[in-house]
């Protein structure tokens, strides 16, 4: 069946951790769903503790910049 659900790759982490619409609107969700894929991808064995523990870093380090960036974005552009 083609319609069947594929595993996730390191690939979709890395796109959806390259989403900056999606990262500047929900912070948390993007950070959650980062993370949900990377917890995915290790109990899969597609990727180590070391490549988990570094795709959670990662993760942790934009969604703790999430809140400066969103003011910046917003006192540059407060029409947006």
């Amino acid at each position: 069946m083609s319609d069947d659900l594929k595993p996730p790759a390191l690939a979709d982490w890395q796109r959806l951790f390259d989403d900056k619409a999606y990262w500047q609107q929900s912070p948390d969700a993007h950070f959650t769903e980062l993370m949900q894929v990377a917890n995915d991808l290790f109990g899969q064995g597609a990727i180590d503790l070391a490549q988990w523990q570094e795709l959670k870093a990662r993760a942790e380090q934009l969604h703790q910049r999430s809140p400066d960036a969103n003011v910046a974005e917003e006192v540059a552009d407060p029409d947006a």
